[in-house]
C-alpha cells in the first residue's frame, strides 16, 4: 500500500515538472514586513499592461519567498495580504518587497508602538510582540499566557477550546518544553495561533502556535543570561530557582549556537476525598491526600547552521536533558465503610524516586531548506531517545486490619526515527505543497511489584506511521484566499507483553484527513472559515495493560483495547479593528476518557482509559479585545464552553445495570483580563486575572469558581533594554484551585483541592549583542515525541 502512495507522489512530482516546462521564464523575490520579517501566504499576481489582465499568480512560503513560471516577463506585480496595504510594483526578478500594515483596517492609528496588534492571517491569528507592552514581560511562556486566543490554565498553556498546542519556533517544532522558558520575550517578533492546522501537520495536532523571533543582523558573538527565583507563600520548601545561559556566534553564513539551563520545580496539593463504590456492597472512602513534588533538571543544546546562499541552508542540532532529582511524597489517610460500618482506618505514606537507571532524553535534527528553480524543498531527519526509571515504596498502616509495605519499579526506554519531505511549487493562481512524513517508534516498558498480588509486565510497543499530504492554496481577486488539502496516514501498531501474551495486540489504521479554509475581507471585517478532521491516538502509557499500584483501594492501568478518536472541527473567525470573535464546533467519535470502576467486592477501584460509545460534542465561543488608551493597554478575553455528552454508565443499582448520565446543562465561562500600564523611564505595571466558572468538562463537574489574580512590576535598563528586572505575584487571592465531582456510574468521587500556586517571583535578564540564530530546521515526528 505504501509503495503505491510513494509511487503516486512520484508521478505527481513528474507531472508538476512537466507543467513547469511549459513556462519559459521565472519571476522570484521575497516579501517582508516593515521590520524585515518574512511574510508567508502573501498573494503575488502578475498583471499585464495596460488592461491589467491576469497572467500568473503565486503565494509566498514560510520564508516569504515567491516564484512563478510565466511566458511573459512584463507587466505589474500586485502584492496583497489581509492586514497589509496592497502594493503594485513594476515587474522585475529578484525583488525584495516591504509591506506596511493597514493601520486603518486594524484600528492602530492611536496606539502605534504600544498595542500588541492582532490580525488575521491565512491560517490563524497573528499577534505582533516587538515594540508592544509584551516585549519585556519575561519568557516566551509569559508572552504566550498574554497572547489572544491562549490562556494559561492549571495544566499550562492552552489554546481556548483545543488544549495544549504544538509549538513551532522559526518553523522548527519544539521538542523541549523548557525552551519556552529559555526564549526571552524581547527576542520574539510575532506569535500566530492556528485553531485548525492544515494537512502538513500530523493528524493528531489540534492546534498550533508559531513563534517568529527577531532576525538580528551582523556577525560576532552574542549571549543572554537569565536567572529567576520563585518562592511559595504557603510552603517553605516551595522554592523554584532557574538559571540559563545561551550563546550564538556568527561569521559569514555560519551560525554556531548552544545553551544550558538548570531548573528546580516544586508543587504541593492538599485534597479531601469522598468516594463511593456500588456493587455487592456499598463501599465508602472518606479521607485526605497530601502530595509534594520536588524535581531538578538540567538541559542543554548545541547546533550549527550554514546559510550557503539565499536559496540554500543546511544545519544540525542536538538537544539533551537529564533529571537530577525526582522526589514525590504522598500521604493518604482513608476511613473505609462497608454498608455504613467502618471496616478500616488506613494511613499510606508513599515515596517515588529515581530508579537504578538515569532519567534522560536525547534528540537530534538534521535539515536542508532551499530552492531549486521553482521548487521549494524542505527536508528534516530526526532521532529521539529517552529513558525513564523510577522506584516506589508505599508503607500502609492500619488500625483495624493489617499493615503492608509495597515496593515497585518502573523502567521504560523509547526510540524514535522520523523523516519529513515537503515540496512546494507555484501553479496557476497559487501554490501547491506536497510531502511525506514517516515515523518509526519503539518502546520497552517493564514494571515489577512486590508485597501484593499484582502481575508484573514486560511490554514492547512498536508503531510505524506513514503519511502523504497535499495542499493547494490560491488567491482570487475580490474574493479571498482558499486552501484545500488532505493527509493520508497508515499506522501499524503492535503491543506484546512477554509475561501476559494474552494481552498481545496488533492493529492497522488507514485514514484520510481533509482540511479546507477560506480567508477574506468584507468591508473592514476580516473573515476566516475552517474545517478539518483530526484524530487522537492513545499514548503508550494508556495502552499498557500492566496494573500500577497507587494505594490499597486505588489501582491504575492502561487499556490495550483503546481505539483512536476521530474529531471533526468547524470554526469561524472575524476581526474588526481591535475586536476578534471566534466560534468553534467539534464532534468527537469514540472519545477517550479516564474511567473508574470496581475491581473487586472489597472496595478496590481500577482507574483506566476507555472509549465512550456516544459522541462528544462541544462549542466554544469567545471574543477578544486588544486596545490602548494612553498608558493603559487592555487585553481581554471572554468565552463560553458548552458541551453535549451522554454516557451509558454501568450501575448495579439500576435494574438494567445501565444508567444514562448526561453532562450537558452547565457550560463553563472563561474570562481573562490583563491590564498593562507603561510609564516613563522603562517602568511597567501589570494587573490581571483569569476566572473560570463552574461547569462540566467531559465527564467531570468543576464545582467552584477558579480565580487567579496576578500582578507584576518591571524596570528596563541600559541601551536597547539589555537589562530587565521583574517582580511578579501569582494567585494573590488564593483561589487558583478547582474542586471536582466525578460520576462513573458504579463509582463516584468528590474531591476538594488546595494547590500551592500562591508565589512571588523575581527575575533578572541580561542580553549582550543579540544576534539571533538562523536555524531553519522544522523537525519531524514531534507529536510522536510528545506521546512518548
Amino acid at each position: 500500500m505504501m509503495k503505491n502512495i510513494k509511487l503516486r507522489l512520484t508521478l505527481l512530482a513528474v507531472s508538476l515538472m512537466t507543467i513547469a516546462s511549459t513556462f519559459a521564464q521565472t519571476l522570484s523575490g521575497k516579501v517582508t514586513d516593515e521590520n524585515g520579517t518574512p511574510l508567508a501566504y502573501v498573494n503575488v499576481i502578475l498583471l499585464s499592461l495596460p488592461d491589467s489582465t491576469f497572467i500568473q499568480g503565486a503565494v509566498t512560503d514560510e520564508q516569504g519567498v515567491y516564484k512563478m513560471g510565466t511566458p511573459k516577463n512584463e507587466g505589474v506585480l500586485k502584492f496583497s495580504s489581509v492586514g497589509y496595504v496592497t502594493l503594485h510594483v513594476k515587474t522585475a526578478d529578484g525583488l525584495t518587497i516591504r509591506m506596511k500594515e493597514d493601520a486603518q483596517m486594524l484600528g492602530e492609528v492611536e496606539v502605534k508602538g504600544t498595542l500588541p496588534k492582532t490580525k488575521l492571517t491565512a491560517e490563524g491569528l497573528q499577534t505582533s510582540i516587538r515594540g508592544s507592552v509584551l516585549e519585556n514581560v519575561g519568557t516566551a511562556n509569559d508572552v504566550l499566557a498574554r497572547t489572544p486566543g491562549i490562556i494559561k490554565g492549571q495544566n499550562g498553556i492552552e489554546v481556548i477550546g483545543k488544549g495544549a498546542p504544538l509549538v513551532y519556533i522559526n518553523g522548527r517544532k519544539l521538542t523541549d518544553a523548557s525552551e519556552l522558558t529559555r526564549l526571552q520575550s524581547n527576542e520574539i517578533q510575532s506569535i500566530e495561533v492556528i485553531n485548525n492546522p492544515g494537512a502538513q501537520y500530523d493528524a493528531t495536532v489540534r492546534s498550533v502556535v508559531r513563534i517568529r523571533t527577531i532576525r538580528r543582523q551582523g556577525d560576532g558573538f552574542s549571549f543572554n543570561l537569565n536567572a529567576s527565583d520563585a518562592q511559595s507563600l504557603r510552603w517553605s520548601e516551595g522554592n523554584d530557582p532557574y538559571g540559563a545561559f545561551n550563546m550564538n556566534y556568527r561569521t559569514g553564513g555560519v551560525d554556531i549556537f548552544g545553551g544550558i539551563n538548570y531548573a528546580r520545580n516544586t508543587s504541593r496539593q492538599e485534597s479531601d476525598l469522598e468516594k463511593a463504590t456500588f456493587g455487592k456492597y456499598l463501599i465508602e472512602n472518606k479521607g485526605s491526600l497530601l502530595n509534594e513534588y520536588k524535581g531538578q533538571s538540567l538541559y542543554g543544546n548545541a547546533g550549527v547552521n550554514w546559510q550557503i546562499s539565499d536559496s540554500h541552508s543546511v544545519g544540525g542540532k542536538i538537544e539533551w536533558g537529564t533529571q537530577l532529582q525526582y522526589d514525590v511524597h504522598t500521604v493518604v489517610n482513608d476511613n473505609v465503610f462497608k454498608d455504613g460500618v467502618q471496616t478500616d482506618k488506613l494511613s499510606t505514606i508513599s515515596d517515588d524516586l529515581i530508579g537504578d537507571d538515569p532519567i534522560y532524553n536525547l534528540g537530534a535534527n538534521l535539515y536542508y531548506n532551499g530552492k531549486v528553480q521553482k521548487w521549494g524543498i524542505d527536508v528534516n531527519l530526526d532521532y529521539y531517545d529517552s529513558q525513564n526509571s523510577t522506584k516506589s515504596v508505599s508503607r500502609e498502616g492500619s488500625s483495624m486490619t493489617h499493615d503492608a509495605e509495597i515496593h515497585s519499579t518502573s523502567n521504560s526506554t523509547s526510540k524514535l526515527y522520523a523523516g519529513k519531505l515537503v515540496l512546494s511549487y507555484p501553479i496557476w493562481k497559487g501554490q501547491l505543497q506536497v510531502g511525506t512524513e514517516e515515523t518509526f517508534s519503539r518502546r520497552d516498558d517493564n514494571y515489577a511489584i512486590t508485597g501484593i498480588s499484582i502481575p508484573a509486565s514486560e511490554a514492547q510497543v512498536k508503531e510505524d506511521n506513514y503519511a502523504g499530504f497535499a495542499t493547494y492554496a490560491f488567491y482570487l481577486p475580490k474574493f479571498g484566499q482558499v486552501s484545500a488539502g488532505a493527509r493520508y496516514e497508515h499506522v501499524h501498531y503492535a503491543y506484546e507483553d512477554a509475561l501476559t501474551p494474552e494481552n498481545d495486540l496488533t492493529r492497522n489504521y488507514s485514514n484520510l484527513f481533509p482540511t479546507l479554509s477560506y480567508a477574506g475581507q468584507v468591508g473592514k471585517i476580516q473573515l476566516m472559515l475552517n474545517y478539518s478532521a483530526k484524530t487522537r491516538r492513545p499514548n503508550y502509557a494508556n495502552l499498557s495493560s500492566a496494573i500500577r499500584y497507587n494505594s490499597r483501594y486505588i489501582w491504575q492501568s492502561g487499556n490495550a483495547q483503546l481505539q483512536p478518536e476521530l474529531t471533526h472541527n468547524v470554526s469561524a473567525t472575524a476581526v474588526w479593528k481591535f475586536i476578534t470573535l471566534m466560534v468553534n464546533y467539534m464532534r468527537t467519535n469514540d472519545p477517550i476518557m479516564t474511567w473508574s470502576s470496581p475491581y473487586n467486592d472489597e472496595g478496590v477501584v481500577l482507574v483506566k482509559p476507555r472509549n465512550i460509545d456516544t459522541p462528544f460534542r462541544m462549542m466554544v465561543v469567545y471574543g477578544m479585545m486588544n486596545h490602548t488608551i494612553g498608558i493603559w493597554t487592555m487585553n481581554y478575553t471572554l468565552g463560553l464552553q458548552k458541551q453535549w455528552l451522554t454516557i451509558n454508565a454501568p450501575d448495579p443499582r439500576e435494574t438494567s445495570g445501565i444508567r444514562v448520565t448526561k453532562f450537558n446543562d452547565k457550560p463553563i465561562g472563561v474570562a481573562q483580563m490583563l491590564n498593562t500600564f507603561r510609564f516613563k523611564d522603562g517602568w511597567q505595571l501589570e494587573l490581571g486575572g483569569l476566572m473560570q466558572t463552574k461547569g462540566y468538562s467531559q465527564n467531570l463537574y468543576m464545582k467552584n469558581v477558579y480565580l487567579n489574580l496576578t500582578a507584576a512590576v518591571q524596570k528596563t535598563l541600559l541601551k536597547d533594554n539589555a537589562l530587565v528586572l521583574r517582580l511578579e505575584g501569582q494567585d494573590l487571592a488564593r483561589q487558583a484551585h478547582m474542586n471536582v465531582d466525578s460520576d462513573f456510574g458504579s463509582h463516584t468521587i468528590r474531591q476538594t483541592n488546595m494547590m500551592d500556586t500562591q508565589k512571588v517571583k523575581f527575575s533578572i535578564r541580561y542580553t549582550f549583542n543579540t544576534a539571533q540564530s538562523k536555524y531553519r530546521g522544522t523537525g519531524a515526528g514531534a507529536e510522536e515525541k510528545a506521546r512518548m
